[in-house]
């Protein structure tokens, strides 16, 4: 069916009639309080819809197919550097999932908790501390007022011991696009209890549909927490030559399959990255559409005492366990580093205190680290944190007062999110370091780089490209670099595990027999495409763009 102006019409008076005024935003509100963005697209919102229950959402998706209006779920709107609460493409209607913020059951004998999209991580936290169950939130940088649903559809991932965070979904229900609720084979035969308790279910696997995807609109999710271990490390180490990140890439790995559940994701940073963490940008002495001048870096890492990589990890387990797990990481990763420290939240307080006694420059740098410090501590140990929102106004923005009111999209921030997989081999990491240095140095992007261990055979990195967002000429070389970086990563085998909506595309190809497959799918489940239309998938259907070009 073909959008008109009088199907928008028709579909926005039956919508107002169903939620009322309370529960419908129109084009130019809509646009103004959801088009901010930190990635420097503009987009034409037609409206926002704000549903309580999945009886309005199923309404909602069923006007929709009638007059042919595309809806784009969402479920926090905090998706920033991938494009925040922002469609695809224009003339679409945002779905915010939001107001469904309700926690609807917690098994605290199997350790599962049931969730609807607008549950935050600082919600989360919140409950399991008031009730007193012994569980660690599956936390990730984005900060606490990010949707536990919305990043696990996105196959996002954090430290915690349940990295994976779409892993650790056991069970989900959506609307499909003829409002239909979807639900597995185990539940529809009275399993309830056990299909949240395994995830694979009966038959053919069909929840991962609706990850990165648009086959459907998820309103319930079950998540299996990690519980609270006896134990918890925190260890820092720094390599003090670039000569050796092979080394460290393979001792990485060594560990990772040594220490096996006890130790969770390790992060490698390279100095810029970390020195983003602990001083203002520099702008007085970098050109405006240039890097930081080496000089300058070198003067900052020896003011600050950083290395050439900088790494963290940490350790769960029993006492026991924990000792062994860190007399490994010590026997391994001890030769090779600079230094390495192991802490816990309550040696870190410690530090906290003792910083404060110490005058002058050296004591407030010394705090610095010593606050930047106690929020990973606590991110590792399953409290949302702010530590990674700083980064984002590092090259533009006006950093609010308090930083738990942050919002890079509203606050002029300029960043687009570069996150390709790459393989945990010596050789290949060189390679990906040396090409995203070159080709960020190229287009003006300084190369902030973070390797993060998603198992022992795989990293995915993260590759901050910061800009000056009312800067047009910097926002469009930001995305020309994200570009490059896309096709010469493609050439190495370094390919994005997820992508912003301005990118998507990037990645398919009519050509692809996976992509084929994916359309072919779409078309018999939403034959109208009125879910997240080009959402990890083609905008209009390949014979449509044939009648339509």
């Amino acid at each position: 069916m073909t959008q008109t102006s009088e199907n928008i019409s028709r579909a926005l008076q039956e919508w107002r009639e169903l939620l009322g005024d309370r529960g419908i935003w129109e084009a130019g509100p809509a646009t103004a309080a959801y088009g901010s963005n930190t990635i420097g697209i503009e987009r034409t919102i037609l409206a926002v819809l704000k549903p309580d229950t999945v009886e309005e959402i199923s309404r909602i998706v069923w006007i929709s197919g009638k007059y042919g209006v595309p809806l784009y779920p969402i479920s926090s709107g905090r998706n920033w550097g991938y494009g925040s609460a922002n469609p695809v493409g224009d003339e679409t209607v945002v779905l915010d999932l939001s107001d469904m913020n309700r926690i609807l059951e917690m098994d605290r004998e199997l350790g599962m908790v049931t969730v609807e999209p607008g549950v935050t991580q600082k919600q989360l936290r919140e409950y399991l501390d008031e009730h007193k169950y012994p569980f660690l939130v599956p936390v990730h940088g984005g900060g606490p007022d990010c949707s536990l649903v919305g990043n696990a559809v996105e196959r996002g991932y954090g430290i915690t011991p349940h990295a994976d965070h779409f892993g650790a979904v056991t069970y989900l229900e959506a609307v499909l696009p003829n409002g239909d609720i979807y639900r597995s084979a185990l539940s529809d035969m009275g399993g309830a209890t056990i299909d949240r308790a395994f995830k694979w279910g009966i038959g053919p696997y069909l929840d991962g549909l609706f990850t990165q995807g648009n086959f459907g609109i998820v309103t319930r999710m079950t998540i299996a927490l990690a519980p609270i271990p006896e134990k918890i490390y925190n260890y820092f180490f720094w390599i003090d030559r670039d000569e050796k990140l092979e080394q460290a890439v393979e001792t990485i790995r060594d560990v990772l399959r040594t220490a096996g559940m006890n130790c969770g994701s390790i992060n490698l940073m390279n100095p810029l990255r970390v020195l983003s963490m602990m001083e203002p940008f520099p702008s007085d002495k970098t050109p405006a559409d240039q890097v930081i001048p080496q000089p300058v870096i070198e003067e900052m890492a020896r003011r600050n005492m950083v290395a050439a990589w900088m790494g963290t990890g940490a350790i769960y387990g029993s006492a026991t366990l924990a000792r062994a797990t860190r007399a490994i990481i010590k026997k391994k990763l001890g030769p090779l580093c600079k230094r390495l420290v192991f802490l816990t939240p309550q040696s870190v307080g410690y530090l906290k205190m003792a910083t404060r006694c110490i005058p002058g420059e050296m004591g407030r740098r010394f705090n610095r680290l010593a606050r930047t410090l106690d929020a990973t501590v606590r991110l590792i140990a399953g409290s949302p944190s702010t530590i990674a929102l700083p980064l984002c106004y590092w090259r533009s923005g006006t950093k609010p007062d308090n930083v738990e009111l942050a919002n890079p999209a509203k606050d002029g921030c300029g960043l687009i999110w570069y996150s390709p997989l790459v393989p945990m081999k010596p050789e290949r990491v060189r390679v990906y370091n040396e090409m995203v240095k070159r080709v960020c140095t190229e287009y003006g992007i300084d190369p902030l780089i973070t390797l993060t261990s998603l198992s022992e055979r795989c990293f995915d990195s993260t590759v901050p490209l910061l800009f000056v967002r009312g800067d047009r000429e910097a926002a469009r070389r930001a995305q020309a670099c994200y570009d490059a970086l896309f096709e010469a990563g493609k050439k190495e085998g370094f390919i994005p595990y997820r992508v912003g909506v301005q990118s998507m595309r990037l990645i398919t190809s009519e050509a692809s027999s996976y992509w084929r497959l994916a359309t072919q799918l779409k078309r018999v489940i939403d034959p109208k495409n009125i879910i997240a239309p080009g959402r990890y998938s083609f905008s209009r259907f390949p014979e449509e763009e044939e009648k339509n070009p």
